[in-house]
């Protein structure tokens, strides 16, 4: 298993939610895959970390995921721009968008379900996701 993949199983389960995070930052890669680790909704998590938008995308065409946790800063094509190509592939899992900045309304009409401003408070994360992952059985 390559370092940007984890998995994470919690109770006793057989659903596993999985999990795309992305953002530049590997202090937050890093919280939010603590976060999932110890994420507790009766399923277990599949994790897997894109530092850029453009290894996103590689993975996003190979792979399909429960949950997508999108950093808006990302260097050169930015998460707006990266959230709208997302859904120009076709891909309909949700996005929760964390930023800095004020895009709210750009990346909720861009199609993102959830939006945390950094720094977020696991509280808020944990009820984002929980929110986003009940809204649907099966990504896209």
């Amino acid at each position: 298993m390559d370092p940007g993949r984890s998995r994470t199983h919690r109770g006793e389960t057989d659903v596993t939610k999985r999990v795309l995070i992305v953002d530049d930052e590997p202090n937050v890669v890093g919280v939010l895959r603590e976060f999932f680790a110890r994420f507790q909704h009766g399923h277990a998590s599949d994790v897997v970390s894109a530092y850029s938008a453009v290894e996103a995308l590689d993975i996003l065409l190979q792979e399909q995921f429960d949950l997508i946790v999108l950093d808006m800063g990302l260097p050169r094509i930015g998460g707006l721009d990266l959230l709208k190509r997302i859904r120009h592939l076709g891909v309909n899992a949700p996005v929760l968008v964390m930023t800095g900045g004020r895009q709210e309304a750009e990346a909720r009409l861009a199609g993102a379900v959830g939006y945390l401003h950094k720094p977020f408070n696991l509280r808020d994360l944990d009820r984002s996701v929980a929110l986003a992952l009940g809204s649907r059985a099966i990504g896209g």
